[in-house]
């Protein structure tokens, strides 16, 4: 009996792995089946059916996901000073008030121009107090200013840019005797 269970696995191990070898059937002298690879005196060969062989399936193509559309900000105004004010500081100190939509993103800035020079410091925060250094380093020597923003990201690159406001600055002099 273990010599015919033994021949059984056999024959089912070679059938499994696709050997397709002949096989033949008979019986021993006790009558029990024995199953081999070579025939013997009596034996009859076994039919067998092809393996059914189920490959690798493949699933629907992986298609990775759309890229997320590259933020952008839709606007960006100067809100203070308005276009054709005067402001009036004798140092060129001034506060400088922005609007920015959507809100400043992190790694982002704004980054000041007055008369077209590009002033070195960025800014994070939309409410802005320039510094009377940071205006005598960039205003023209005149009383008309302009003034442009734009958000600039940690490279440097622009991202939005306002549109640009024209302001004048008055100083307050005084006038000594006999002086004009």
């Amino acid at each position: 009996m273990k010599r015919t269970v033994w021949l059984t696995l056999v024959v089912l191990a070679a059938w499994s792995v696709g050997v397709r070898a002949q096989v033949y059937e008979s019986k021993d002298k006790s009558g029990a089946q024995v199953f081999s690879d070579t025939p013997s005196q009596g034996a009859k060969p076994v039919e067998m059916q092809a393996p059914n062989v189920v490959g690798p399936q493949q699933g629907p193509a992986q298609v990775p996901p759309p890229p997320a559309p590259a933020f952008s900000y839709s606007q960006l105004a100067i809100v203070a000073p308005t276009a054709q004010t005067t402001i009036h500081t004798n140092t060129g100190a001034f506060d400088i008030q922005l609007s920015l939509s959507p809100e400043l993103q992190a790694g982002d800035a704004f980054q000041i121009t007055l008369d077209g020079n590009t002033l070195p410091n960025r800014y994070t925060s939309a409410n802005i107090a320039l510094t009377a250094q940071d205006y005598l380093s960039a205003a023209a020597n005149s009383h008309q200013h302009n003034l442009a923003v734009a958000v600039v990201d940690a490279n440097g690159k622009v991202k939005i840019n306002s549109d640009p406001v024209s302001f004048y600055v008055s100083r307050t002099t005084v006038h000594r005797r006999g002086e004009r």
